[in-house]
């Protein structure tokens, strides 16, 4: 999870961060730790709604699919509330806190769909990938009735608690984030520093990365 936080807050492949970095990470987690609310809700379909149809970016990554999850994520308001506040008190402190918060609710994310009852799922595709619009959020969110888990939306589609994510998840079939198809290939500041912008075990063997 180290490597996720430097990577999310600007670190190359192969940078290592500094003492005062590793022990604000090291505060970070245990916060977060400490704070963090998860939960998690979902429902099955073996249709495309709507909204996915709208868009091809969806469509090819259901393709081959035996049917799909939309789901919906938090770890709750208190890290938001944490954050305001080191936002006043400590600027270097927030900007590690809010990356440590940012890596735990996709790694708890990724743990919890592991359990869940199919035998196999592909990544989780969230609005914004590939092009895809941010107000879909708001369509998966009313879809899955994210707000028995707290999840509710600001006029500007801002979700609250901001530590929350909306998404869609394959079942069955062959699909696993890559770099190939990303809209922002050609100017990600990620990939000028060797890295991706999401957590992938395999990521070292892609050849999206090597070209």
């Amino acid at each position: 999870m180290r490597q996720e936080i430097l990577r999310y807050l600007g670190y190359g492949a192969d940078a290592a961060a500094d003492e005062n970095t590793d022990q604000l990470i090291d505060r970070a987690l245990r916060e977060v730790k400490e704070l963090a609310e998860f939960k998690y809700v979902y429902a099955s379909f073996d249709y495309p709604q709507e909204f996915l149809l709208a868009h091809p970016a969806y469509m090819e990554y259901l393709h081959g699919s035996e049917g799909y999850l939309l789901c919906a994520t938090t770890i709750g308001i208190a890290v938001d509330r944490r954050l305001k506040r080191l936002q006043m008190e400590d600027m270097a402190y927030a900007v590690v806190f809010d990356a440590t918060a940012g890596v735990w609710i996709e790694r708890k994310a990724d743990e919890f769909e592991k359990g869940l009852p199919y035998p196999s799922l592909g990544f989780r595709f969230c609005p914004g990938y590939q092009g895809t619009p941010l107000e879909d959020n708001l369509k998966i969110a009313n879809l899955v009735k994210a707000n028995k888990i707290g999840i509710s939306f600001l006029d500007s589609g801002l979700m609250i608690p901001m530590k929350s994510m909306t998404g869609i998840v394959r079942i069955g079939g062959d699909s696993r984030k890559s770099c190939a198809g990303c809209v922002a290939r050609e100017g990600c500041a990620y990939r000028r520093r060797g890295v991706t912008c999401y957590y992938d075990e395999t990521m070292k063997d892609d050849e999206t990365m090597r070209r």
